[in-house]
């Protein structure tokens, strides 16, 4: 009875009652340990019903759960439960479940949760990591260390880090069998005691291989499934596929022609996956649910921190940051960006109000003054206020020296004659002198405006100025609600006429391409600008983003409720301005009515020109004239025009040339030998003056050789027959 075989055969004798004859019966009853074997099936049977793991099949094919409760009792009715008068709230962080593909990390659990669980609570500690500064502080204190909540959460605040909480229940997932396999009972042998099982195969595969290869073969120790009850191989015979098995659950007793399975125990990993998302630091804690009494474990798990980034990909090496940034669709990210942003629909917003302004609160000024702002513009005043005195002097000596040379003409008396003369050489002096310093003050206004390149240009004007934001709206049956900000504008402008009357408008026409109908527009003459979004930060106390009002004090921001418009002189703009909420924003926001129009004209008195860049121009263009003027000079083209006396006397506006005193004369000398000489006597004026008087130059008759008559006799003769002769034909 101690024998390690299934059954043991005693042999007993025994003698016929009848006969008295002797013979001898075998009989084969189980061994003791084949008997234990059984028993503990069904004590293991009993186990998993008792404690509530099994099921039983009824007759109508259904199965039931097997529950440890001695009376069936119905459940109490519920009364008296007060009506709630508060509320709580519950962090549900749900945006990871938004993503496609989702990003899940895994913890087994096995060994740390009952077997029979199949929930978890899991609190997430998701540290609010705005900057990069702030992921590598948790980088550095947080990860790699394991705290209590409580403690973590103090250490947190202790370093003034802002986080939040996400608690939620998640299932365990649903167990896949490792392996798939089965194995036909073909025949049944004992040998040496023991019942041998023959298969028809040893071979299994794995369930997750498409198709399954069954290249497992079975080993002592792997469990058995057949129908209800399970066998683990003791005994393995390879070259003849037979097994020997010993129950463990059930009582049923394996047959030919029937068939085994592979089994696998449900609880052999308990895996918890957690949903996780781009750019997290999480501290993740983790309670155990008795799913019998629904309770919950007294402690948390300690800290498991970790930084979603550097997770990499299992059975690759692409990091989460990678991944997400290639492959994920994250819908959620974007729900989360109008959670924090307190996003308000155009279904529950307010229309704003439109704003309210006069004309006078906008001025009309010139914008371009920073081209020409190195020049010193005193300076380039006080030359020019130079350059005109100048410019003055020199026009009055050349109208001086006209009419002294007018008066010469006239003159008979040889001092006064000479003394004018003298005058007008005096002031002919003075008036290079002052075209000199003339030309110099003209060069360095030129110089001036080449080395500081300034840039010749007309004034540009625009219409700039402020106006006051709306007041925010509220919903009216929502008292207590946020306020709708106003966060920008659209202004509207067109020119009018001097009269205030408003341009042509033009009559355009276009096709339908689908249809070939012509179609005619008017072209509105409204130009509309839409004016920058209020700008909204992050509230770090609040976790939300809220509206900045703008400061108009700040020169360096371009403000919401500030109007820039272009306009010249001669024009009237016409412009109004309208509200946008930042409800709806920015699909469909909603905005106000349009405001009542003002006019704002270009200032009478305002001048388009400017006089320092006039200024310069005039001097480079004055600069070409005397640069023009200086080859004149060099020619001597100047000096032979300014060589000119008018003859008032004239009647047929004639002038002479030239003075005398400016004409020079080559007197030829023969001499007895009959050699000719060139001699350089001077000007023509001091010829003339050397001259004897008329009476005494005689005329030779070059007939006779003979002196007829004076060069006086002549000259009268020839003015008494013509009395048109004029000298200057002499």
């Amino acid at each position: 009875m101690t024998t390690q075989e299934d059954s043991v055969p005693i042999t007993v004798e025994q003698t016929n009652p009848l006969t008295g004859d002797a013979s001898t019966v075998t009989f084969s009853i189980p061994s003791f340990i084949n008997v234990t074997n059984k028993l503990n099936a069904v004590s293991q049977t009993m186990d998993v019903f008792t404690k509530g793991e099994g099921v039983i099949l009824l007759k109508d094919g259904t199965y039931r759960e097997v529950k440890t409760i001695p009376v069936a009792v119905s459940p109490a009715q519920i009364t008296n439960v007060d009506p709630p008068t508060k509320f709580d709230v519950r962090t549900n962080w749900f945006f990871e479940s938004m993503m496609f593909p989702q990003l899940i990390i895994s913890f087994d659990l096995k060994g740390k949760i009952d077997d029979r669980s199949d929930r978890i609570l899991v609190k997430r500690v998701i540290f609010d990591n705005v900057t990069s500064i702030d992921t590598q502080w948790f980088l550095d204190n947080v990860i790699g260390k394991q705290l209590s909540y409580s403690d973590t959460i103090d250490f947190l605040n202790a370093n003034n880090k802002n986080f939040f909480e996400d608690q939620e229940i998640q299932e365990l997932p649903l167990f896949t069998k490792s392996f798939t396999g089965t194995f036909l009972i073909t025949d049944k042998k004992t040998i040496d005691g023991k019942e041998w099982l023959i298969l028809d195969t040893l071979n299994y595969g794995v369930t997750s291989d498409t198709p399954v290869v069954k290249n497992i073969q079975l080993s002592i120790g792997d469990q058995l499934r057949y129908n209800n009850s399970i066998f683990k191989i003791d005994l393995l015979n390879v070259s003849e596929n037979r097994i020997h098995v010993i129950p463990l659950v059930g009582l049923e007793t394996p047959t030919v022609t029937f068939s085994f399975e592979i089994y696998t125990d449900p609880f052999q990993h308990k895996i918890a996956q957690i949903p996780v998302g781009f750019d997290e630091c999480d501290i993740v804690f983790i309670k155990g649910i008795n799913d019998d009494f629904n309770l919950l474990a007294d402690n948390w798990s300690t800290s498991i921190p970790f930084y979603t980034n550097n997770l990499v990909l299992t059975n690759n090496t692409i990091t989460l940051e990678n991944y997400y940034n290639n492959f994920v669709s994250d819908f959620g990210r974007q729900l989360e960006g109008q959670a924090r942003e307190k996003f308000i629909p155009a279904f529950f917003g307010v229309i704003p109000d439109a704003p309210v302004f006069t004309a006078d609160q906008f001025n009309v000024s010139q914008i371009n003054t920073q081209l020409n702002a190195a020049i010193d513009t005193d300076s380039v005043k006080s030359t020019q206020t130079q350059i005109e005195s100048t410019k003055t002097i020199i026009n009055s000596l050349k109208s001086t020296i006209a009419q002294q040379k007018a008066e010469l003409v006239s003159l008979t008396d040889p001092a006064q004659r000479s003394d004018l003369q003298s005058k007008i050489d005096n002031n002919t002096s003075e008036l290079s002198k002052r075209t000199v310093e003339y030309q110099s003050l003209v060069r360095s206004l030129a110089t001036l405006a080449y080395e500081n390149n300034t840039v010749v240009n007309n004034p540009k004007y625009r219409i700039r100025g402020f106006f006051n934001i709306p007041n925010p709206k509220i919903p009216e049956n929502q008292p207590n609600a946020i306020p709708q900000e106003v966060i920008a504008f659209e202004y509207a402008y067109r020119y009018l006429k001097l009269d205030g009357t408003g341009v042509s408008l033009n009559t355009l026409s276009f096709t339908d391409p689908s249809t070939g109908q012509i179609t005619k527009g008017v072209f509105s003459d409204w130009i509309i600008v839409q004016s920058p979004i209020k700008e909204k930060v992050y509230d770090t106390s609040l976790g939300l983003y809220k509206w900045v009002n703008p400061s108009i004090a700040d020169g360096d921001t371009v403000n919401i409720n500030q109007v820039d418009i272009p306009i010249q002189k001669g024009e009237i703009v016409q412009l109004k301005i309208r509200s946008i909420s930042e409800a709806g924003f920015p699909l469909n926001p909603l905005k106000s009515i349009w405001s009542n129009s003002v006019n704002i004209s270009f200032p009478a008195n305002l001048s388009t020109s400017d006089q320092v860049n006039t200024i310069l121009t005039d001097a480079v263009g004055e600069q070409n004239t005397i640069a023009l003027q200086e080859t004149l000079d060099s020619t001597g083209i100047n000096t032979h025009i300014n060589d000119s006396v008018p003859n008032p006397s004239s009647t047929q506006g004639n002038y002479f040339k030239h003075l005398a005193s400016n004409l020079a004369y080559t007197q030829n000398t023969k001499a007895h030998n009959g050699v000719t000489t060139l001699s350089q006597t001077g000007n023509i004026q001091n010829f003339i003056d050397n001259l004897p008087p008329l009476t005494n130059v005689l005329i030779v008759d070059p007939c006779s050789n003979q002196y007829t008559t004076t060069l006086q006799l002549v000259l009268q003769e020839l003015i008494r027959s013509n009395p048109s002769f004029n000298f200057s034909n002499i």
